[in-house]
């Protein structure tokens, strides 16, 4: 019954576990969790779902998918690709006895990234292209209007000449 009258706002601030000192900067201390958020559903109160209690964890977990995870995916992917530089070397220098060797780390084979940023963002291109297109419709509205009202304009001035034709061909 009282947990029905916090607002949620309040009660994700009450579901948070924060160690801080006397200077107010935040102390994380090591995890003894048997997994994420023990420690929270031990210290929630009574009749909190579990859903609100994932609320609550959000931004430790879009910080830790960003700086933890992101980094274990870099290093295995770093390791990985070593390892698989280093089973070529192996080889050729294994199936040529020793004719066909080389420095894995002497070579110019080495995976580069390109950094060198943009000078125009994804999303200044992305609004330049639609608005390209929408000019390009507008004109193509535009011209087709004006062939219409063309052949309007042609048609009448047929239709007058023919029909002044039969008023004078009629007397």
């Amino acid at each position: 019954m009282q947990m029905a009258k916090i607002v949620p706002v309040d009660l994700l601030s009450k579901l948070s576990v924060v160690d801080r000192d006397v200077r107010g900067l935040l102390q994380v201390m090591p995890s003894t969790e048997t997994y994420f958020g023990e420690e929270l559903e031990r210290a929630a109160p009574k009749g909190v779902g579990s859903s609100i209690m994932s609320q609550s964890q959000h931004l430790a977990m879009e910080l830790y998918e960003s700086r933890i995870a992101s980094m274990q995916r870099f290093v295995a992917m770093t390791v990985m690709f070593h390892q698989m530089g280093m089973r070529v070397q192996t080889f050729f220098e294994t199936i040529s006895f020793g004719l066909l060797g080389y420095r894995m780390d002497r070579t110019h084979s080495i995976m580069r990234i390109a950094t060198t940023a943009s000078p125009v963002s994804g999303a200044d291109v992305r609004d330049r292209m639609l608005e390209i297109h929408l000019r390009f419709k507008i004109l193509k509205a535009v011209d087709l209007v004006s062939r219409m009202f063309e052949d309007w304009k042609r048609h009448k001035l047929t239709w007058a000449a023919g029909k002044r034709q039969s008023k004078s061909s009629c007397h």
